[in-house]
């Protein structure tokens, strides 16, 4: 009897580790560098199950901010390294319909970035001045779409992303947001992708850190 009850915990605990898809779900950490005219910063996002956290560093390499978020639980708490404070903040809950003016091509377009064959989106939406690339692959990023619907960000790609349809699963290895005249505003990069076991701890609050109050 325990034999098969550590036996069926074991099989529990293995098809929790897929995606709804049946594709073995991404845990590790991802790099991002991301440019805008005014400034630079660096990106970290780390994923472990239905959990994510987003750190923010800037040019100097300080950690300026972290994003804890439960994928399931549909929360996002924001914590302040700097004043060791954290806070519940409210998620994104504004959607994005393809039909609203937007322009959405899923293009044949392709190039290896580093190492991966990704393909091309682009999405143009003219009432707010913007075209956004994507160059996008398609692996165990499962993660990726209800992150960024839970997050909110001030840049637009981000939003129009979740505007595009059958998009679960795909992961944008280069993000491109530039105006309507080809003026670039923002640039996403992935740096690189570590796919490795993560600490739990990793994605809960600190200790030392308090609620921050109103």
């Amino acid at each position: 009897m325990i034999r098969f009850l550590l036996t069926f915990s074991l099989l529990i605990f293995y098809l929790a580790s897929f995606s709804s898809d049946g594709v073995k779900a991404f845990e590790g950490k991802i790099n991002f560098l991301r440019e805008t005219v005014y400034d630079t910063t660096y990106i970290t996002i780390l994923v472990k199950g239905s959990k994510a956290r987003i750190d923010e560093f800037d040019t100097q390499n300080k950690l300026v901010s972290s994003r804890l978020v439960d994928l399931e639980g549909n929360t996002v708490t924001a914590l302040s390294p700097e004043k060791k404070l954290y806070t519940n903040v409210p998620v994104n809950q504004k959607s994005v319909s393809s039909k609203n003016n937007l322009v959405i091509k899923k293009t044949q377009n392709f190039k290896e970035i580093n190492g991966y064959k990704c393909y091309q989106w682009r999405v143009k939406d003219p009432q707010h001045n913007t075209e956004a690339a994507y160059w996008v692959i398609y692996e165990n990023f499962a993660f990726f779409d209800k992150l960024v619907a839970l997050i909110n960000r001030a840049e637009r790609s981000l939003t129009l992303y979740n505007a595009i349809p059958e998009n679960h699963g795909f992961f944008p290895i280069l993000t491109e947001e530039r105006t309507l005249l080809r003026k670039e505003k923002l640039r996403i990069a992935v740096v690189d992708i570590n796919e490795s076991s993560l600490n739990p701890s990793l994605f809960e609050i600190p200790q030392g850190y308090m609620p921050l109050r109103n």
